[in-house]
């Protein structure tokens, strides 16, 4: 009996181990099971956060294909607007605009305001650049949060003003002096539908700084499109402008210059004018004087357009009636200087070479007011008449120095404006005086064809593509041969 006693103390210890070993087995298997409850509970949870954000992005890809298909600021501020409503669960947003003419941020778009009230009191908020409720949204690059148990005045007066209990602002980019504005979206925490709780790291919030930075980028390409297109239209305005003024330019030009050349028996005169693109200040005229003399003008005027013509017509009209006082060439530039030194801006004067011919003896007396020197041909060679003098307009009380050619039979003087030489090949080599002083030369003085020989000349020195750079006046004087 003390042997069986002993077997079944031995079996119920074993049946008490076994059984212990079975509740801890349980706990364990209990633990594990819970852990993997939650495990699932988070992988759920977290599955449903990752589908939030996929669903995020995936219409966040929409929206973006949207503004990158607009630059209308309607439609644009519309999607910005829509968005954190419909795809984020926000209960309201706004989006303030900078106007730098009034310092103000103004309310350019809202949604979620639906009665009329609320429409009429958020639409009609100005806030001004200094404002402390927009200080701490403007004063970086990152979103301002303004949640339950804010503290901070400042955003809980904008919340107030924008009927927002709590919010998020993104500020739209921009320049810390020129900001571009600011979207503000937030809820109202009596409302009877459930929304986006406001927290920094929530998908929701991260989805709507994505938000704003797409729009933000479009409103930017919007107004750098918007002020390249203004550019382009100041231009084109302006070009149209100075193409009104080379148009009035070139009639006043056209107007005054000699249509026809004197008759002169025993002598040839022939004048050429190729203007350029641009409107220069050439000039020359043809004085009949009352003893039979004729004086002969070529000018330049500085400066281009219509203020280089108008000084033009001037120098002209000063010179007729200077001239017909039977005076010598230096005494007649004198005198139109005088008169031109009272009116030519600071900025401009006027080249002037004016000589006097007597038909029956050939004697030609000149001076000249630092134009071009014209060239005379005699005896088969081209020389320079020289005769020193200011331009006119730059000083009062100048002297122009006088001198006297006597024109044989086939002699010639080219008077010319300084288009001519000054024009260039494509290597930028000018044409220059000495290459104009050896044409004259090596042409016969019996050659009629001398000014439609040298545009050749110059024609085929600047080459094909050479654009002419300034007029080119030509004027020829010869007495015949017979």
């Amino acid at each position: 009996m003390e042997g069986s006693g002993g077997t079944s103390e031995t079996q119920n210890e074993h049946v008490e181990q076994r059984l212990v070993s079975l509740q801890d087995e349980n706990r364990r298997l209990s633990e594990q099971i819970k852990r993997l409850v939650k495990t699932e509970h988070e992988l759920y949870q977290f599955q449903e956060q990752l589908d939030e954000q996929v669903r995020i992005y995936r219409h966040l890809y929409e929206i973006g294909k949207k503004l990158n298909a607009t630059l209308d600021l309607g439609e644009i501020l519309q999607i910005a607007t829509q968005f954190p409503l419909y795809q984020l669960n926000f209960e309201r947003c706004v989006v303030l605009l900078y106007h730098p003419e009034e310092n103000t941020f103004c309310v350019e778009a809202h949604d979620g305001y639906y009665d009329e009230a609320s429409q009429a009191r958020v639409t009609g908020l100005r806030f001004s650049m200094d404002d402390p409720a927009l200080a701490s949204s403007l004063s970086g690059s990152d979103q301002i949060i303004c949640a339950e148990g804010c503290d901070q005045r400042p955003l809980l007066a904008l919340g107030q003003a924008l009927e927002m209990d709590e919010y998020v602002a993104f500020p739209l980019g921009g320049e810390p002096q020129q900001p571009i504005g600011l979207l503000i979206a937030g809820n109202t925490l009596d409302s009877t539908v459930q929304h986006t709780r406001i927290q920094a790291d929530s998908e929701f919030v991260v989805g709507l700084a994505n938000l704003v930075s797409q729009v933000a980028t479009t409103i930017r390409m919007r107004r750098e499109i918007q002020a390249r297109e203004q550019r382009l239209k100041e231009e084109a305005h302006a070009r149209e402008r100075i193409e009104q003024e080379l148009l009035v330019a070139r009639r006043i030009q056209h107007a005054l210059l000699p249509k026809d050349v004197p008759a002169l028996y025993g002598w040839e005169l022939t004048k050429h004018y190729q203007p350029a693109r641009e409107v220069g200040g050439d000039f020359y005229d043809f004085l009949p004087l009352s003893d039979g003399r004729l004086g002969l003008v070529i000018g330049d005027v500085s400066g281009k357009g219509v203020p280089a013509a108008v000084l033009m017509a001037s120098t002209r009209s000063v010179l007729r009636a200077v001239a017909q006082r039977a005076l010598m060439p230096g005494q007649v530039l004198a005198d139109a200087n005088e008169v031109l030194c009272a009116d030519v801006p600071p900025s401009m004067f006027v080249t002037c070479f004016y000589g006097i011919l007597d038909p029956s003896s050939g004697r030609f007396h000149y001076a000249n007011a630092g134009h071009n020197l014209p060239y005379w041909r005699h005896d088969d060679l081209a020389s320079e008449m020289r005769a020193t003098g200011m331009p006119l307009g730059l000083l009062p009380g100048m002297n122009y120095e006088e001198k006297e050619a006597i024109l044989v039979p086939g002699d010639a003087i080219l008077f010319y404006s300084d288009g001519l030489v000054e024009a260039h090949n494509a290597e930028g080599e000018m044409f220059g005086d000495r290459r104009l002083q050896s044409f004259i030369a090596d042409r016969s003085a019996e050659r009629t064809s001398l000014i439609e020989e040298l545009l050749v000349e110059i024609a085929n020195f600047t080459g094909a593509d050479g654009e002419q750079e300034d007029d080119i006046t030509l004027v020829r004087l010869q007495r015949s041969t017979i």
